[in-house]
């Protein structure tokens, strides 16, 4: 698993790009527990992660996945009383579990919607990946993803904490663990819920198609 060292490296590179997770102690243990729960469903896979921020998950997973990409949308366009939508202006390739970053003109300035309906990443993906990012998802990235992203993906891992948001981005109140478990099994998904130790504060929802 990533080192204190490392992560504390990528939170400070992330820094000049936007807002990071938190600082390690925070967020230390969750990825841990996503280490050892989830990323042995990762080997092998072809995972798109949407939220991807500093790469500190993304890292962990490209270390078993056949191939990764991660993207991070633009905070400051985000106005959910507005209705506007961000735009996804930040694009990360992990190789060889060296994180480096750039931004790609392919998918620079698109918005997620947009993003998610680009043809050359249709089927592209098999599995989706969002840590703290469900809730928030506007309704009309939800639906662009349903349509667009998640019919090509039989494996779906959400990492998420019980949470309440000041701000609802979306009407699902996908802050709740038990809300991102329904919401996929509405779309076909088998789910089970993955609960960190101690008290119930964050999980994993692991998301199947049925074989």
């Amino acid at each position: 698993m990533i080192s204190e060292d490392l992560y504390d490296e990528l939170f400070t590179k992330w820094k000049r790009h936007g807002p990071p997770y938190a600082e390690w102690r925070r967020v230390g243990y969750r990825l841990k527990h996503f280490v050892e729960t989830c990323v042995p469903l990762l080997k092998g896979r072809r995972v798109l992660e949407i939220g991807a921020n500093a790469g500190i998950f993304g890292l962990e997973i490209s270390r078993v996945a056949d191939y990764y990409i991660g993207v991070e949308a633009a905070l400051k366009v985000r106005d959910p009383s507005k209705k506007k939508l961000p735009k996804v202006n930040f694009y990360k390739q992990l190789e060889e579990t060296q994180p480096y970053f750039k931004c790609d003109n392919e998918i620079a300035n698109l918005t997620i919607c947009e993003f998610c309906k680009k043809e050359e990443f249709r089927g592209e993906f098999d599995t989706f990946f969002a840590a703290f990012a469900m809730y928030h998802f506007m309704d009309e990235e939800l639906a662009a993803l349903d349509k667009h992203v998640f019919p090509h993906c039989d494996l779906v891992v959400i990492q998420g904490r019980e949470q309440r948001r000041p701000t609802p981005h979306n009407s699902q109140k996908l802050w709740r663990s038990k809300n991102v478990a329904k919401y996929f099994q509405r779309l076909g998904y088998e789910t089970e819920i993955v609960w960190g130790p101690g008290e119930k504060k964050f999980s994993e929802i692991i998301a199947r198609r049925p074989k």
